[in-house]
C-alpha cells in the first residue's frame, strides 16, 4: 500500500513542521510493517511537504495511524497547516515486472 500525503505548512510554521515530520519519519521508520518512509518539499513550493509512504499491507497501515507518535502529530496540524491534509492512497500497478517498476 503507498500514502502520498500533502502538508502545507501556514506562514511562519515551516520549519515546525519540517521538524515535526522528520521526527515522525524517524518514529515511523521503526514500525516493521513500514517498508518505505520519505518526506520531501516540494522544489517549486517552499514549506509544502509531501510523504511517499510505502507499508506491507492495509493492516500495517492502520497500525501506523493508531501509533502515539502518530496521534500525536494529527493533533497539531490545526495550528501547523495553511490547508487541510490531503492524502491519497494507492496500490502498485505493475510492481515486480522491473526493478525500476516500483518504490
Amino acid at each position: 500500500m503507498v500514502i502520498t500525503a500533502i502538508f502545507e505548512a501556514k506562514p511562519g510554521k515551516a520549519d515546525q513542521l519540517r521538524k515535526e515530520l522528520e521526527n515522525g519519519a524517524r518514529k515511523s521508520w521503526q514500525e516493521a510493517g513500514v517498508l518505505s518512509y520519505a518526506v520531501h518539499e516540494l522544489s517549486d513550493k517552499p514549506g509544502v511537504f509531501m510523504n511517499i509512504e510505502v507499508y506491507r499491507d492495509e493492516d500495517a497501515f492502520k497500525s501506523h495511524l493508531d501509533s502515539p507518535h502518530v496521534k500525536a502529530f494529527l493533533g497539531m496540524l490545526d495550528d501547523l497547516l495553511a490547508n487541510p491534509l490531503t492524502v491519497y492512497q494507492a496500490k502498485a500497478l505493475f510492481a515486480g515486472e522491473n526493478p525500476k517498476s516500483s518504490i
